[in-house]
């Protein structure tokens, strides 16, 4: 069997001596070298518990659980398998089976040994041993959705704009800057309150706010920005160039007539601007002299712009212009974006709002925490923030880093795309104690291609942060996987040509902007072509619905033991084409499509409830005379 394009950097995977950060893309065989790695560690650890393996999810983490159980059961055979990958994990299986039988594990037989869970589950672990220096004090239910929670911590904030204090002066000072308006504070306080975790740990490590603060915030509004013009000036096309004469002529004309216009700022544009602060308000201008409003480009030519009466060479110059550029639909809309970022510095007045926020954080901290120590309930965020103090800090640690630094020797990280500030942290703490090749290490798997879960405070951006700076004390080697296992040629080689148009052309750590990453199909010999395109009518669900029906006939005529999968972007796209499906008696499987209440046993069965609980709802009443169980006629009814 020939080496696949990536044979080198899998074999440095699997080396126990070195840290690493794999970029593993879809179909890449991401969870077997995961495996692999473990069943390499697990052959020269003197104990299994001193590797810990994390993931996202429940379901991850048990999958994993049982192929690695599975692998080290297949290493058990004395016939080597045919494959060469599975030969390689099967080898590594018997070298961990070997180590097993000499420290007598006995793994098979108490698989509880290896330590493979989730990142909540591991931050619970670590409150349970000190409930008193994380805050927690006691056992708490966890709970996915601590909304009412928050609501509640956010009415006790407003309620203190009374108080004679600083919390008070601090309450009214950004209730004035909302116009007084109570739900408005409300709104931004349950925001805070969602990304606490963003807010606590950069602030309560050190919390001063006074003036040289100012500076600091600004300085990172400043970085912000300028990422935002990077990514701006990615994608600005050649033909902006032509726009040099034609601003710097509307500028002067706009310095003379409406100097406020940001378009007078453009009157000695001699280059089309870069990324630097100092280039915001150039391309500002610029988008005021191109684009309306609401972001389209401008179809009339007015002295408003710079362009006076009977100057009839440079408008047609200029429309010109936004005819060629009329094409760049990304620049145009990222132009538009740009538009409307703040200026850089705070006015005393905005300064004045940001310290009292900042300095009101302790206290919406602490006045969270009461409330979930009330209700005996807490959410997954504030468990790993206790988690965070239960081991203290590489300068002040507790006695549980200091055994876990002990006992702890290797760290096994899945779905690294999907890492928030709070987990990052954590892990940094978690390793505080780690020197450069004291013999442990951090073995970091992900996607970032892959990340979807930022509403869940995923931030795509740590994994481009951890591949420039390492992670803490611990220098990671970068590598990327680039096989594709999963699908053949002509699917691989399309996906590689339309995503390359699709994702940014530059990485952007601040912005979470990532640039693909082509891959390689591993299966090349194929009679099939890739991809095929059916257009229907936007407007019409049933007609799509029964294009995709004719489809299914097509192929199962020409691939009768083939499965075929249907995806949608949401459940309820879903319900015309089940219809039909029905009707034509496909048969299909499919998870939580139909509706509960959609299904007549339970519709009688709350409109039982209904009835029981109103004596007065007629229609339930009637309902239940029409139900199976009772099964009056219309007629019978109505007499």
């Amino acid at each position: 069997m020939p080496k696949i394009i990536d044979w080198v950097e899998r074999q440095k995977a699997l080396d126990p001596r070195k840290s690493l950060l794999i970029q593993a893309p879809a179909g890449s065989g991401k969870t077997e070298l995961l495996i692999q790695r473990y069943l390499c560690l697990l052959g020269g650890v003197k104990h299994p518990e001193q590797i810990i393996s994390m993931t996202f999810t429940r379901k991850a983490a048990e999958e994993m659980k049982r192929r690695i159980l599975e692998a080290l059961k297949r290493g058990l055979n004395l016939d080597p398998p045919e494959s060469t990958h599975q030969r390689e994990t099967w080898e590594l299986a018997k070298l961990a089976l070997k180590n097993d039988e000499n420290n007598n594990w006995r793994i098979l037989e108490n698989p509880n040994q290896l330590k493979i869970l989730t990142i909540d589950s591991f931050c619970a672990s670590l409150i349970k041993q000190m409930p008193m220096i994380s805050w927690m004090g006691g056992p708490l239910d966890i709970i996915e959705n601590a909304t009412d929670l928050y609501k509640e911590a956010s009415k006790r904030i407003l309620e203190k704009v009374e108080d004679n204090d600083q919390v008070g002066e601090r309450v009214r000072t950004i209730l004035k800057h909302l116009d007084n308006s109570k739900t408005a504070f409300l709104d931004r306080i349950n925001q805070l309150f969602n990304k606490r975790d963003q807010w606590m740990i950069p602030f309560f490590d050190d919390f001063v706010i006074n003036e040289s603060k100012r500076e600091y915030f600004e300085n990172i509004f400043s970085k912000l920005i300028e990422s935002t013009l990077i990514d701006l000036n990615s994608v600005a096309p050649n033909e902006l160039q032509a726009i040099i004469p034609i601003a710097t002529y509307a500028g002067n004309n706009c310095l003379i007539e409406n100097p406020q216009n940001p378009i007078s700022s453009l009157h000695k544009l001699t280059t089309v601007p870069e990324h630097n602060i100092s280039d915001l308000i150039l391309w500002k201008g610029i988008s005021e002299l191109i684009l309306t409003k609401d972001g389209n480009l401008r179809k009339t030519i007015t002295k408003n712009i710079g362009f006076p009466p009977n100057q009839k060479k440079i408008k047609i110059e200029y429309k010109n212009f936004l005819e060629n550029l009329s094409s760049q639909k990304i620049f145009l809309q990222k132009l538009h974006e740009v538009r409307d970022l703040p200026e850089p510095l705070f006015s005393d007045n905005e300064w004045a709002v940001l310290r009292s926020t900042l300095l009101l954080l302790p206290d919406m901290a602490e006045t969270l925490r009461s409330l979930f120590r009330e209700h005996g309930k807490v959410d997954f965020t504030e468990i790993s923030l206790s988690a965070r103090e239960a081991l203290g800090t590489e300068d002040d640690p507790t006695d549980l880093l200091l055994y876990l630094d002990h006992k702890i020797q290797h760290i096994l990280v899945d779905e690294y795309q999907d890492i928030s500030y709070k987990q990052y942290d954590l892990l940094i703490r978690l390793t505080a104690g780690w020197t450069q090749d004291d013999g442990r290490t951090m073995f970091i798997v992900g996607d970032p291609m892959q990340s979807i879960y930022r509403f869940r405070d995923a931030e795509v951006g740590l994994f481009l942060k951890t591949k420039n700076e390492g992670l803490g004390n611990i220098d990671l080697n970068f590598l990327t996987l680039q096989t594709n296992f999963r699908s053949k040629k002509p699917i691989v080689d399309w996906i590689n040509e339309c995503f390359q148009l699709i994702f940014p052309k530059i990485n952007n750590q601040d912005l979470g902007a990532i640039t693909f990453s082509p891959s390689k199909a591993e299966q090349i010999e194929t009679d099939q072509s890739g991809v095929f395109f059916h257009a229907t009518q936007e407007s019409s669900s049933s007609n799509e619905a029964s294009e995709i029906t004719k489809l299914i006939f097509s192929l199962r005529k020409k691939h009768p033991d083939k499965t075929i999968a249907i995806l949608v972007r949401a459940r309820n796209h879903l319900k015309e084409i089940v219809k039909q499906f029905h009707e034509n008696k496909i048969s299909f499987r499919a998870e939580d499509i139909d509706s509960l209440t959609s299904k007549p046993e339970i519709m009688d069965i709350l409109v039982l409830m209904r009835a029981l609980t109103s004596n007065h709802d007629r229609v339930a009443w009637l309902s239940i005379l029409r139900a199976p169980w009772c099964g009056l006629s219309l007629s019978d009814i109505h007499k």
